[in-house]
């Protein structure tokens, strides 16, 4: 069991450029946290409450090899959180989840597009006003990738909107997502995220592709040694039934000699 307390007072701003992007962020908030974490390698749960006030904006805009990307975020608020987290996991297979409820009140606006020969994604939200709410998440995750769904619901004099879309091709990961809600009043959010790691896919491919190998290798290593088997007890017992043919012959002729007095 660990606990953890954290106090941050952030007044910064920052302007960078370099060959591949550019960017600008202004940082004006006081953040206070405190959380207590308990589990082993298999599971492990925390709890974590936390208060933010101020302003923050950042808008970046760059290259990623052959992808291209935008995106801007603003928020000045004031807010209160109190975040779960829970997850299992054992042999490459587990499930996690999470459920953050707060108290929020101010404006939020967020926007990204990305495009290029990793995919596409592209996504904007937008929330104003006070609200009270319970964004919850599960993830699956199994050898060759993860799903996760999200849902979430607020109540306060707020109007909220936004949505976002993905299909991306990342290392060998395969996504595909969406997500959207729309609030006045009462709101409703709704997430769902497909992830597939191709490489693990041909890895096991392979794997069974092999052990497929090395079966049919033995079925027909098996097959030969009982057909060999089956050949030389065949050949013996036509051989011994020869003789015994012949055996029986030569007796039956000496009877009829015998019988007949045939020299």
């Amino acid at each position: 069991m660990s606990t953890e307390t954290n106090v941050n007072v952030n007044q910064s701003s920052e302007v960078h450029s370099d060959k591949d992007s550019a960017g600008v962020s202004y940082s004006n908030t006081i953040e206070a946290s405190a959380g207590i974490r308990t589990g082993d390698d298999n599971a492990n749960i925390s709890v974590e409450v936390s208060v933010k006030t101020g302003t923050e904006f950042s808008a970046e805009s760059g290259l990623d090899g052959n992808n291209a990307y935008a995106e801007v975020n603003y928020s000045d608020t004031t807010e209160a959180h109190v975040v779960v987290d829970g997850v299992a996991q054992s042999n490459g297979f587990g499930v996690g989840g999470s459920a953050d409820m707060y108290v929020k009140s101010g404006t939020e606006l967020e926007g990204h597009v990305s495009v290029g020969d990793k995919g596409v994604a592209a996504g904007g939200n937008v929330s104003v006003g006070t609200s009270v709410g319970v964004d919850a998440e599960a993830t699956g995750k199994f050898r060759e990738g993860s799903a996760t769904a999200g849902a979430g619901v607020s109540i306060g004099e707020h109007f909220e909107a936004g949505g976002s879309g993905e299909a991306t091709f990342n290392k060998g990961v395969a996504t595909v997502g969406v997500s959207g809600d729309v609030a006045a009043l009462i709101g409703v959010e709704v997430d769902l995220s497909v992830s597939i790691d191709t490489n693990q896919v041909v890895k096991d491919a392979n794997t069974i592709a092999n052990e497929t190998t090395k079966a049919a290798d033995t079925v027909a290593k098996e097959t030969t040694k009982v057909a060999n088997t089956v050949a030389k007890e065949t050949t013996k017992v036509a051989n011994d039934a020869g003789k015994a043919i012949s055996n029986s012959a030569k007796k039956t002729g000496n009877s009829i000699k015998k019988a007949f007095r045939i020299k």
